[in-house]
């Protein structure tokens, strides 16, 4: 009824799931270089990480719970969706082709992003020792 017909999961699909689960790592990475960033720039990482860790337990539950928009903000502008539901759907083979090349593009993009204001951040950085 609610189920979406799965592709069966074959090694390709596993070979998939494999490289969502690293292009996942490479996102998750990115918004912890930008939280230590924010750290450098204002010394207080405490509700900068806590917003993050509640926004990843919203990816504990399929993006298509939610409604229309909610879902393309969970999956393009916070990538969420990208992060946790994504390495399932494509190891059930549910994810069209494109999909992939978007989720490779924002983890790429959205390191280089990273990496840009981290340097932002050293490049500000003044040490007030005591």
């Amino acid at each position: 009824m609610f189920i979406q017909k799965s592709g069966g999961i074959t090694p390709t699909s596993v070979l998939l799931y494999i490289a969502m689960i690293v292009n996942s790592l490479v996102i998750a990475t990115a918004f912890h270089i930008v939280v230590l960033a924010i750290g450098i720039l204002s010394t207080e990482v405490d509700h900068t990480i806590m917003i993050y860790r509640d926004i990843t337990r919203l990816g504990t539950f399929p993006v298509d719970i939610y409604i229309q928009p909610i879902q393309f903000i969970f999956t393009f502008i916070i990538p969420i969706g990208i992060m946790m539901t994504f390495p399932v759907k494509s190891l059930l083979s549910l994810l069209n082709p494109m999909l992939y090349v978007i989720s490779f593009g924002l983890g790429i993009v959205g390191l280089f992003i990273a990496m840009r204001v981290w340097r932002f951040a050293l490049r500000k950085y003044q040490s007030w020792g005591g």
